[in-house]
């Protein structure tokens, strides 16, 4: 049985830090952003298509949040 042990690492949206992990057997990449809390879940589509869902973290809503814009 292969593992894949290939780290992934994109840069926080919302902070413009770098985070990184490791894919899952859903085929699925879980950090959570050191500097800003933001979870966020990468799924990989296709050869050329990611899809990356962002989570606030529980108890704050969206409306103490907002995006950054560098």
């Amino acid at each position: 049985m292969l593992e894949d042990w290939t780290i992934y690492s994109w840069y926080c949206p919302n902070c413009k830090k770098e985070v990184a992990g490791f894919r899952n057997k859903k085929n699925q990449i879980r950090v959570k952003c050191a500097a800003c809390r933001v979870e966020m879940i990468r799924r990989i589509v296709g050869r050329h298509h990611d899809v990356i869902d962002i989570y606030f973290p529980t108890g704050e809503g969206f409306s103490d949040w907002e995006m950054r814009e560098y």
